[in-house]
């Protein structure tokens, strides 16, 4: 029974992605003509000032650029050109940014991919032309860096920030605005090996004093995503393609102490990273030893009274360089976290015809038990892992493509887990888009092995400029496993439906509105027991790019040890970043809450509230406070039985574009637990690297005072050579 209903769901998701196919197209914009990027007789010197004739001269000059937001397609209010170039070694981009208030040019001298506040330039270059994905270079007046890779897929897209390569710029402000240069080596590109290269390219700038965001080329609603707006341009020669060596040797060194510690420790620990090229569209990294005492530890949050394990983000960045390749459409099948303390890691990833490729092999020598594990670090102390990732995508279409995942970690003994399968996301005329996941697990525990347990997933949704429907199909099998992955439930099937309906007010501090409704169930895989259902009506308020309003209220039942448990809601999130001088981030919900003590289950009451503020009293001071606080009561307006209350104090002083000074103060109020960080750093470029770090952890005694509880001292140094 439970077989014939998921297939027959599935069924109906291709029955109604064909029927929506069939619906008329978007209207498409007439098609762009390509641009020729010429190559240049010089390198022009990147120093952030447009003095050098040959931008005017040979340069590639693009000018009609108009705003994305808040007008689609309207006039900006200040005017932007832009010049591209090439030769041998690099992509040349610069920046005119014209401002008739250059006072008011926001412009901060912060650590790498820290400024989005600020008034900036962007290129976001697609290499292989498929819409999906782009190498993306952000630059503010000062010419510090962003960069980031975009995704978009499925009908969403998202500004990865953890991908990191080394290119060059520079930038200065003047009395008629700012100007920025860029020169991107090939090198840290990848694209296909041809005499004529098409790329697609979007450029722009972000103007936040007025709410702008300016673009080129001309944008369209009706057509999802800024790579499938994008405009093509031509580069005919012979470039520098990446079969280049990096290498990367890193030493730490590393005193421990404490209660908690036996005796002072003291190690010396060598490493290196290394890159190979092996063409221009694929590159070998291996890690020995990685060491990541510098990475900052995970936020605070409030983990007390939660059903399900938390998700904590990955930081590390052998684990965050080029894992886009890995992303799946909904089952989480592979989050690195899981690796917890890796002596040797390896990845190969690239793109060969319509296959993208990425494989990951990683010793562990303390895995994690379970997600409970990863925020503590706390390994298994005699167990070691050799965790092993395949994923393969082929482009069916535009921005479209089919892939396959294969993971395995290995325990030995006869102890091992295994996923795999198929997904895809497939976009029909730019109005529908199909995701779907089937996937397998298996596992052996001492040679007792399991049979295969399926997780399934299926996606179908219309949109247009104004309007969007869709459903969704999800079964999680009680034995599903992702040793690899994040799935922190299982024994679940669900349903659901939703629809919004986006009003464009094209003002100036009010972009957009949208109307949406979600409504779903989730029943138990195995004995089909009502598990949830909900229903959520939502409002967003899009005053700019930047600078948004959700509100949402929502209704619905939890079973929680074998109890049903109706519940109301009403949540308000926002983030504003209108304060030049102190973006703001701000979260509150109010309403029902369950008690999850299977001894004692009840239905409370509880209000949960998150800050997130940064104040900048100069361009290379911030000063951040992040506080999370939770209170839970037996019932509304009761007696409280706990109120957790955790903060994050932050102070970063950039002396300079690659020196910086950091310390980080978290308290728990709830377990009566400190930790301070100290770091000092000093970053070139990507790899050479400097960092001089002290930690230290408190507890407070049954007297109210703090007792260290251990600290850690490291220096860590790290040069990087492009042979």
């Amino acid at each position: 029974m439970k077989r014939t209903a998921i297939l027959a769901a599935f069924t109906f998701l291709l029955a109604a992605a064909s029927a929506l196919a069939a619906l008329p197209a978007a209207q498409t914009p007439a098609p762009k003509e390509p641009l020729r990027i010429p190559r240049l007789a010089t390198a022009p010197k990147i120093d952030g000032v447009l003095d050098n004739p040959i931008w005017e001269t040979e340069a590639l000059k693009v000018e009609n650029f108009i705003q994305l937001a808040p007008k689609e397609n309207g006039a900006p209010t200040e005017r932007t050109v832009a010049y591209l170039g090439f030769d041998e070694k690099n992509l040349y981009i610069a920046f005119r940014a014209f401002d008739s208030q250059p006072s008011k040019v926001r412009c901060s001298i912060t650590k790498r991919d820290g400024c989005m506040e600020d008034d900036w330039v962007f290129a976001m270059i697609d290499t292989f032309n498929e819409k999906r994905r782009a190498f993306s270079f952000l630059i503010n007046p000062a010419g510090v860096q962003m960069d980031m890779m975009r995704v978009e897929e499925g009908g969403s897209d998202n500004m990865d920030d953890s991908w990191d390569t080394v290119f060059y710029s520079d930038g200065k402000i003047d009395a008629e605005g700012y100007t920025v240069e860029m020169a991107i080596p090939f090198k840290s590109l990848r694209f296909p090996d041809q005499d004529l290269k098409t790329w697609n390219i979007v450029i722009g700038r972000n103007l936040p004093r007025t709410g702008e965001i300016i673009m080129y080329p001309n944008f369209s609603r009706d057509i999802p995503g800024l790579l499938s707006n994008g405009q093509t341009y031509v580069l005919q020669g012979a470039v520098e393609r990446s079969r280049n060596v990096e290498v990367m040797p890193f030493v730490t060194s590393l005193a421990r102490g404490g209660a908690t510690v036996d005796g002072r420790k003291f190690a010396l620990e060598p490493g290196a990273n290394f890159k190979l090229g092996l063409s221009s569209n694929a590159t070998l990294d291996l890690t020995a030893n990685p060491d990541f005492s510098q990475i900052e530890a995970d936020e605070p949050k409030i983990d007390y009274n939660v059903r399900y394990a938390l998700r904590y983000n990955e930081k590390r960045p052998f684990f965050l360089e080029g894992m886009e390749i890995f992303n799946s459409p909904e089952i989480e099948t592979v989050y690195t976290r899981q690796i917890n303390d890796p002596i040797f890691g390896a990845k190969a990833s690239g793109k060969s015809g319509r296959f993208t490729y990425g494989l990951l092999s990683a010793y562990d020598m303390h895995p994690v038990e379970s997600l409970w594990d990863i925020s503590g670090g706390e390994g298994l102390p005699e167990t070691k892992a050799f965790s092993n990732v395949f994923r393969t995508k082929a482009d069916v279409g535009s921005g479209s493509y089919v892939g396959f995942t294969l993971t395995d970690k290995e325990l030995g003994g006869g102890t091992w887990s295994r996923l795999g399968g198929l997904d895809g996301q497939l976009r029909f005329k730019d109005r529908v888009f199909f995701n779907f996941q089937a996937l397998a697990s298996s596992s052996s525990f001492e040679g007792d092995r399991t049979e295969l347990a399926p997780g399934l997933y299926g996606e179908l949704y219309y949109t247009n400029k104004h309007f969007s429907v869709g459903g969704y199909y999800k079964a999680i099998h009680p034995d599903f496993q992702a040793s690899l992955g994040f799935v922190n439930r299982t024994d679940y099937s669900t349903v659901g439906g939703f629809a919004s309906y986006r009003i464009y007010t094209d003002k100036k501090f009010l972009n957009q509105v949208q109307f949406r409704l979600q409504a779903g169930r989730t029943l138990g895989y195995a004995d089909s027991t009502t598990q949830n259902t909900w229903i959520r009506p939502q409002i967003q308020f899009r005053l700019t790019e930047f600078n948004q309003v959700f509100v949402m209220y929502q209704a619905g039942l939890e079973r929680f040890a074998g109890l049903d448990f109706r519940k109301q809601n009403l949540s308000i999130e926002s983030q504003f970043t209108v304060i030049s001088w102190m973006p703001f981030f701000f979260f509150f919900e109010t309403g029902d809450s369950i008690n999850y003590d299977p001894d004692n289950a009840y239905l409370g009451y509880s209000n949960t509230y998150g800050v997130s503020l940064t104040f900048k009293p100069s361009k290379r001071l911030q000063l951040g406070t992040d506080f999370s606080k939770q209170t839970f009561w037996d019932r509304s307006g009761g007696e409280g039985n706990w109120d957790y209350n955790v903060v994050r104090e932050k102070a970063t002083f950039q002396v300079s574009k690659t020196l910086s000074f950091r310390a980080i103060v978290d308290y728990n109020f709830f377990y009566k637990e400190a930790f301070g960080s100290l770091l000092a750093s000093w970053v070139l470029r990507p790899g050479t690297v400097f960092f001089l770090g002290f930690d230290n952890n408190y507890l407070r005694d049954e007297f109210g005072h703090l007792i260290r509880d251990n600290y850690n001292v490291f220096v860590k140094f790290s040069y990087w050579w492009r042979l």
